[in-house]
């Protein structure tokens, strides 16, 4: 099994990816108290400074444990922070994970464009794995439609999560496989 500690950083060609702690505090929880992107991703939202402080230390007690990857986006040229994504969940053959991403809402779509297919194919040409999941709600329009744009898979999840304004929302699990991808040059990393 790969040590994740030694996957970092990952550049693409406009951004970084690297651990949580090479980011500023104050910017992850930014990006932790946001109650839309915590929606979205189905986890609870950051209430203070010092909860993003205990989450950034447990993403890396997960990454040094080798149970997830979990990356900070910056901006190459600004250093700006922009994002997270990371593969987790990883299925006990290696196999299988599941991404999340979350970008400050001021980030533009390009962000996820560029680093989507980088960390997929990574995922897929580096670590081996055969196949990647996201589980997101179907109103989370932008989102779906940028993994379908690479071509991720919909298909019912058989959940819902409650949204910011109370309405329970159908989940959505969007499937990529590596030999979708294995001829595609925006994936191979």
């Amino acid at each position: 099994m790969a040590k994740f500690e030694k996957y970092h950083p990952l550049l693409s060609v406009h951004y970084q990816l690297d651990w949580l702690t090479a980011s500023k505090l104050k910017d992850v929880a930014r990006l932790r108290a946001d109650e839309t992107q915590a929606a979205i991703s189905g986890r609870e939202r950051d209430q203070s400074v010092e909860e993003t402080a205990h989450y950034v230390n447990h993403a890396m007690r997960l990454v040094m444990g080798d149970r997830a990857l979990l990356y900070g986006i910056g901006d190459r040229r600004s250093n700006a922070f922009l994002g997270s994504i990371c593969l987790w969940r990883f299925d006990q053959a290696m196999t299988s994970a599941q991404m999340r991403f979350e970008q400050l809402p001021e980030a533009a779509p390009e962000v996820m464009q560029e680093v989507v297919p980088r960390v997929a194919g990574f995922a897929f040409f580096e670590l081996g794995l055969q196949q990647l999941y996201a589980i997101l709600p179907e109103t989370a329009t932008a989102a779906v439609d940028l993994l379908a744009s690479f071509g991720f898979a919909s298909s019912p999840a058989h959940h819902t999560r409650t949204m910011p304004n109370g309405a329970k929302v159908p989940l959505l699990q969007l499937t990529l496989t590596r030999d979708q991808v294995a001829n595609d040059p925006a994936f191979h990393f």
